[in-house]
């Protein structure tokens, strides 16, 4: 999980209206209605259960510590897609016993390896890095043309990347993997064809080549300018949950309503979404 700073999250809140409304006319859905079409859900059956889950989210302050405002930050995301949501009114081990016993639902924290949400009821877990990989595949296919939904590249095979490409395995989209270090790539290969074999899956190590051939892009890496500016054509799409985005500004504006990017809503809403749609408790 890549730690984020103070300054990535500091205007999310405020931001939120505006993001939503972005997201609506690149993906056609709105930022609840993607994290559903992530997790394979009805977006009215979620929106009529949202309030009535409880999440709470605990500070957690072992390792670095707390990101300032960051459990405002996610609590404020909840809240916006419906959630009964709260910071929790203490950190750590008392946070958790304290949504317990006030008879929240979900109780969502991050230390400096994972960001996950738990169902209190049914144990779930659901790992922020999946969820991420999953909900930014999901926007790539739904900004796709139906003449590109058939192949996709990513970008980072690590656990982000991962996901993105289990997601778009599942959705028939044939894979391009592309990692600057070759054994992620490989092993990712291999794992995904012995979970379905029926789709081709090619490792290119020719990054301009692979965006010339492959228009669909997760771009799931921590380098600041993983697709240069010159590799950048109009017919490019690009899914960005790598953090910091690996999109120069000048890239940005050339890719204009064809990129999706955050570094937190589309995660903690495909979260939410998660755990509610496999939630037993009212």
């Amino acid at each position: 999980m890549t730690r984020l700073k103070t300054d990535d999250i500091e205007h999310i809140k405020s931001s939120l209206d505006i993001y939503d409304r972005q997201l609506k006319q690149r993906t056609g859905r709105t930022l609840l209605g993607t994290a559903c079409h992530a997790a394979g859900v009805d977006e009215d059956a979620i929106i009529e259960r949202t309030q009535g889950y409880a999440i709470h989210v605990v500070p957690i302050t072992g390792g670095l510590g707390i990101i300032s405002d960051f459990s405002e930050t996610v609590s404020g995301i909840l809240d916006y897609l419906g959630f009964n949501a709260a910071v929790a009114p203490a950190t750590d081990v008392t946070g958790v016993a304290h949504a317990f016993e006030s008879g929240a639902h979900a109780v969502m924290m991050a230390d400096d390896h994972r960001f996950v949400a738990i169902d209190l009821y049914t144990r779930q877990v659901v790992d922020n890095s999946e969820a991420t990989g999953r909900v930014f595949a999901a926007a790539l296919e739904l900004m796709a043309d139906e003449s590109q939904q058939t192949n996709a590249l990513i970008l980072g095979c690590g656990p982000v990347g991962e996901a993105a490409a289990r997601y778009l395995r599942t959705m028939d989209y044939s894979l391009c993997l592309y990692d600057i270090r070759p054994e992620p790539a490989r092993a990712l290969k291999e794992r995904l064809e012995k979970e379905i074999p029926d789709r081709p899956i090619r490792i290119e190590t020719d990054l301009a080549y692979a965006l010339t051939q492959t228009p669909l892009v997760i771009e799931a890496t921590p380098a600041a300018e993983a697709i240069p500016d010159h590799l950048i054509t109009d017919h490019l799409r690009v899914s960005a949950p790598g953090v910091p985005l690996g999109v120069t500004p000048n890239g940005e504006l050339r890719l204009k309503d064809r990129l999706v990017h955050d570094k937190l809503e589309l995660g903690v809403a495909a979260m939410a979404v998660s755990l509610l749609a496999n939630s037993t408790s009212r």
